[in-house]
């Protein structure tokens, strides 16, 4: 009867480590290139969260614009004409954007920004 109360508690512990997917470690970042847009969705450790921003405001910051301690849902337009689509909230960042919309210019340092991410979540 004891043993098998031991297996059981071990099992359900086993069980709900695995379930909470080891958030501290796991990093997942996926790219996309289609003809009309460009997309990046990470997903990374919400303590890297202020590293990003600190990130995406060096590199994307014009004006008025900040990064930091925001979560964001919606179109951004930059001074610098950039128009996409952001979603971010500690631990999740989407960008996408419509090459239709931007110069070229502008896509590929949006893009040079997105694969540089993997760096910065580690």
């Amino acid at each position: 009867m004891k043993k098998s109360a031991i297996f059981f508690f071990a099992l359900l512990l086993c069980i709900t480590f695995t379930s909470c997917g080891f958030p501290d470690g796991s990093i997942s970042i996926k790219h996309s290139e289609y003809d009309h847009y460009y997309e990046m969705t990470a997903k990374f450790n919400p303590d890297r969260t202020h590293a990003v921003e600190r990130w995406l405001d060096k590199e994307l910051s014009t004006g008025d614009v900040s990064f930091s301690n925001t979560q964001i849902d919606g179109n951004i337009t930059l001074d610098n004409q950039a128009i996409f689509y952001m979603k971010k909230s500690p631990g999740f960042l989407n960008i996408k954007l419509d090459k239709q919309k931007n110069s070229e210019a502008i896509y590929r340092k949006i893009r040079s920004v997105c694969e540089e991410i993997n760096e910065v979540v580690r």
